[in-house]
């Protein structure tokens, strides 16, 4: 019903992509107004976009900081930038098992992730869990060629690795990528 209301409406185009976890379904977002039973009624109709996927993969491998936001077991924010590493679709931070952040996540799993730039920005919603242990020695290769850094001999027995599992990405704004393609 949704896609022949789109084609009957004019629709505007978000810069919004979502992603959701159901099959880590990569979509745009239009948004259109329609009229149902005589209430004007605004609606947002995914479409993929793989061009677009690619730049946001491209962008979240080169970018080096990211804010994490978890929230305290009494409900206040806590927010920090880290390192991290994209791969295979999940962002992987390493951090003290002490830290407020990883102390957070007993109570609540959820996060916020943000990129710095306010221009171009790419916001994500997910999961975080400890990661595997059998990962960790690839992660950690990962964030040497990435920072120069092994967080193995960085007081070890006290870091952990995150794995951060998105549920859902939401990228607007008119940036480019610094490799010339337009991602937004």
């Amino acid at each position: 019903m949704v896609c022949a209301l789109a084609r009957k409406n004019s629709a505007r185009v978000s810069d919004c992509f979502c992603s959701s976890r159901k099959g880590w379904q990569r979509h745009a977002t239009t948004y259109l107004s329609v009229s149902l039973k005589g209430k004007k009624v605004d609606l947002a109709v995914r479409r993929r976009n793989p061009e677009r996927w690619r730049g946001i993969e491209a962008r979240l491998g080169r970018e080096s900081a990211i804010w994490l936001a978890t929230v305290r077991s009494d409900g206040r924010p806590h927010l920090v930038p880290l390192w991290f590493i994209w791969l295979d679709g999940r962002i992987f931070v390493a951090t003290s098992s002490y830290s407020q952040k990883f102390v957070n996540l007993y109570h609540n799993q959820n996060v916020s992730l943000a990129l710095p730039d306010t221009e171009c920005a790419i916001i994500i919603e997910g999961e975080a869990h400890v990661a595997a242990h059998q990962a960790v020695d690839t992660l950690a290769n990962y964030f040497y060629d990435k920072y120069e850094w092994d967080f193995r001999y960085d007081d070890s027995d006290e870091f952990r690795l995150l794995e951060i599992t998105p549920h859902k990405i939401l990228v607007w704004g008119d940036g480019y990528d610094n490799e010339g393609s337009r991602v937004l």
